[in-house]
């Protein structure tokens, strides 16, 4: 598991994980977009775009609800 002093902490590196894997599969779907522009890759590529971007606001909502919490 991670090591964390806090909920908050944990809650940060799951989502950067979640970021990091949902940009792995970004970066695949391109790259089989490139053989193929119908079906399995063009649909990798689409959730991977927005499994990152709900990753981010995730974490941005995070970091904005531990300043609010910890002030």
């Amino acid at each position: 598991m991670l090591k964390s002093k806090d909920k908050f902490e944990r809650a940060e590196g799951y989502i950067i994980l979640f970021l990091l894997a949902s940009s792995f599969m970004l970066s695949i779907g391109i790259g089989l977009s490139a053989i193929s522009s119908r079906g399995l890759p063009a649909f990798m590529a689409m959730l991977g775009a927005l499994l990152s971007f709900l990753s981010v606001v995730a974490l941005i909502i995070l970091w904005v609800w531990k300043d609010m919490v910890k002030e």
